[in-house]
């Protein structure tokens, strides 16, 4: 893939030396996540979109290149292939060459040039193709002919014949394939034929010729669109004399040969019989897949902002009040997912709708907005006040149409699978009248395209290749989330080249046995390779694991850079993990290195945060003192205050004292001054004594950005000093 690597770099702008490592990269099976999250250089310099595309071209020179070999084999077999062919094929880089190169050797035995061919004429076509001056026209020539074959009945049909099988023979030529493709694209015209003339959409179109560059991508993809479904013709075309006139400047060499009109009458029938048709199918569909290129650039750029505001929106409920004795209250993500319902009876005269298990629920699942069917029971004041009251925040109430029968939810194959046929009908359509309010992207594939639209280019492209873009957008902000290791299997992860099936399988069974405790336990598993681990590990996460780090999405090409800024910067894996900004304030030499961390490295961290309150199985016993170790900054929680110092709960067997002379270089009166009981704290362990139990601890120079860190720490003034203070200036 190394070859083209210059095409690469002109195209998406890129420094050749890392044109050279993309494609090193697509050769060695690495995924474009990886690239764009997980190599410094590449993801300093392009993005996703980029490198999909630049994968998307490699894997089309790849297929090519399987190509490439099966036509130079196929000329290789009947003894055709020379030096110069051979040369030729292997720089070829369009599919549609190759077909034009293969043509010859795979004509239509049935074609009337084939049919031509066994009549015995060969050798007036080719003298009509010398395009010498003959002493007698073409016709008195073709005299000798006639009778060779049953149906040679006369000069005209051995003429004709000649005609039918050169016509053949140059629309063979590549060379005039690539010419005619490339004219009609930069000089071809459309003709739009609506099949409903009084159609408004395309009635401005109606008896017009169109150039081709005057139309937008969006245009093109909507007409293209509407060919499909078969309400327009959709012809592309060229002026005939242009056309002709650039095969004559090809073809004739002679325009004093006996066989000059009989060439042009040739050349005529080539591009309207045989060329014209399957050209202009090329052309087509090359515009089109032009326009569709652009077009999931806009969908994927729309979709991904998109995305990201529904995984940040809060929870949408759903109630339903239309049964006498009880109502039902339903509870889903902005992203679409089912998050619970309950049933609750209604209330009597002045008692409260909101049960302690209805406040529960509601508390658990906060929502913004209260959706109710248009048409369907009123939902009563009462119950959207005590909600409110409930919240500590306005619910807004909306009444939502139900959706057509053919565009309704709960009609679709997705909703009929095992996790939804459990629902009850109430429920079911509740979460379908949540679904078309809130038309979640995440959703529209698995649903079906029919039920709603989220990009305005939606029904301009082919199902297909909308789904790859919907497809695209979804699997990359899943990744940048991260993948529990429990969840590999069913995450976008399983779709690497380089994550096999066994793997996946080994990865689950490894961690049943003997569970994944770190990112570098992977290793461990049977069948890992070294491709596999480099793609994965980043995205996986261990909720349960020791260190922090192994719970983000950070890679473990990067854990020595965070282990340098934890000892340089005197903070704990915990700080780091809280606020990893913290990194970005330690000097980084290496450009590159900076960028990326501040970039890629510092969301990566944040990622962690949501496994804060999970204790790793190890960090539930508590260490022995012997196992401590002296100079090391960890974190802890201040669990009692005293007027000599504060006591930190470290994870020990017992809790360290920082000795007020140990909380700051400033003066301070009481500890109370620096911490409160409660605050999380790096500390550095000063000497531990096994046979006392005691654990001296210090929060001197302890580096960072915390709150109770040297560079961030900020002492309080004491009772008496802000009396002192306030009568200073009550006696001014």
């Amino acid at each position: 893939m190394i070859e083209y690597s210059k095409q690469i770099s002109e195209r998406w702008g890129l420094p050749h030396d890392l044109a050279d490592l993309l494609c090193a990269a697509y050769e060695r099976g690495d995924s474009p996540y990886y690239l764009a999250e997980y190599n410094p250089y590449l993801a300093n310099a392009t993005d996703i979109a980029a490198i999909r595309e630049a994968y998307a071209f490699l894997a089309d020179m790849e297929e090519i290149s399987v190509k490439r070999k099966r036509v130079a084999n196929a000329y290789k077999k009947v003894g055709k292939l020379t030096p110069a062919l051979e040369k030729r094929i292997n720089i070829v880089s369009d599919t549609h060459v190759l077909d034009d190169i293969l043509i010859p050797l795979r004509p239509n035995p049935k074609s009337k040039g084939q049919l031509a061919a066994k009549k015995g004429i060969d050798d007036l076509a080719d003298l009509i193709a010398a395009q010498t001056e003959e002493k007698q026209p073409i016709e008195a020539m073709a005299e000798a002919y006639i009778g060779k074959d049953p149906s040679l009945k006369s000069a005209a049909d051995v003429v004709q014949a000649a005609k039918d099988l050169l016509a053949e023979r140059f629309a063979y030529d590549d060379t005039v394939r690539a010419m005619a493709r490339e004219f009609m694209r930069d000089d071809g015209f459309f003709e739009i034929i609506p099949k409903n003339r009084k159609d408004e959409r395309f009635g401005r179109y109606a008896d017009k010729l169109i150039p081709v560059n005057e139309f937008t991508n969006e245009e093109l993809l909507t007409l293209f669109a509407a060919e499909d479904e078969k309400t327009i013709k959709f012809k592309l075309n060229v002026q005939l004399f242009r056309m002709t006139e650039l095969f004559r400047q090809h073809f004739i060499t002679n325009p004093d040969s006996t066989s000059f009109y009989c060439i042009c009458e040739i050349i005529d029938d080539m591009w309207q019989r045989l060329l014209q048709p399957s050209i202009e199918q090329d052309v087509k569909e090359g515009i089109r897949e032009q326009a569709e290129s652009w077009a999931k650039k806009e969908i994927e750029s729309g979709l991904s902002k998109r995305f990201a505001d529904e995984q940040a929106a809060p929870s949408v409920f759903v109630v339903d009040m239309s049964a006498k004795k009880d109502y039902i209250v339903v509870a889903v993500s902005a992203s679409g997912s089912l998050l619970g319902a309950t049933t609750e009876k209604k209330p009597g005269d002045g008692r409260t709708f909101l049960t302690e298990r209805l406040r529960q629920f509601f508390n658990r699942h906060r929502p913004a907005r209260i959706l109710c069917k248009e048409g369907a029971a009123e939902i009563p004041e009462n119950f959207i006040k005590q909600a409110n009251d409930c919240l500590t925040n306005l619910v807004e109430v909306t009444k939502v149409k139900a959706a057509p029968a053919n565009c309704d939810p709960c009609a679709s194959e997705y909703m009929k699978q095992r996790e939804f046929a459990i629902l009850d009908s109430r429920t079911k359509a509740l979460y379908g009248l949540a679904i078309s309010f809130l038309q979640p992207v995440s959703l529209i594939t698995r649903l079906g395209l029919s039920f709603y639209t989220v990009h305005q280019l939606q029904k301009t492209l082919r199902p297909g290749k909308f789904t790859e873009a919907v497809d695209s957008v979804v699997e990359y902000a899943q990744l940048l989330a991260g993948t529990s290791i429990k969840d590999v299997a069913d995450s976008p992860i399983a779709k690497f080249r380089c994550v096999t099936k066994d793997l996946l399988a080994a990865i689950k069974a490894h961690d049943a046995a003997d569970p994944i405790c770190s990112k570098n336990d992977l290793l461990q598993v049977k069948g890992m390779t070294e491709t596999a681990f480099r793609n994965m590990a980043g995205f996986v996460l261990i909720p349960n694991a020791e260190n922090p780090i192994d719970r983000s999405a950070a890679h473990p090409d990067q854990f020595p850079f965070i282990e340098q800024a934890v000892n340089d910067l005197t903070v704990s894996r915990e700080t780091i993990i809280a606020n990893p900004e913290v990194l970005l304030s330690q000097p980084i030499d290496d450009p590159t290195q900076r960028a990326y961390a501040q970039r890629k490295l510092v969301p990566q961290l944040q990622v962690a945060q949501r496994y804060q309150g999970i204790v790793s199985q190890k960090s539930k016993r508590r260490v022995k003192l012997g196992d401590v170790k002296e100079g090391a900054v960890v974190s802890g929680r201040v669990t009692n205050i005293t007027p000599f110092g504060v006591f930190v709960n470290i994870n020990a067997v017992c809790d360290g004292l920082i000795h007020i002379s140990q909380l700051t270089d400033q003066y301070v009166e009481t500890p109370d001054q620096v911490v409160s009981v409660g605050d999380r704290v790096d500390v550095r362990i000063l000497k531990v004594d096994t046979k006392k139990r005691r654990i001296s601890l210090s929060l001197k120079n302890i580096g960072g950005m915390g709150k109770h860190t040297s560079g961030g720490s900020k002492v309080k003034p004491t009772k008496g000093q802000l009396d002192n203070l306030a009568e200073h200036f009550k006696n001014r």
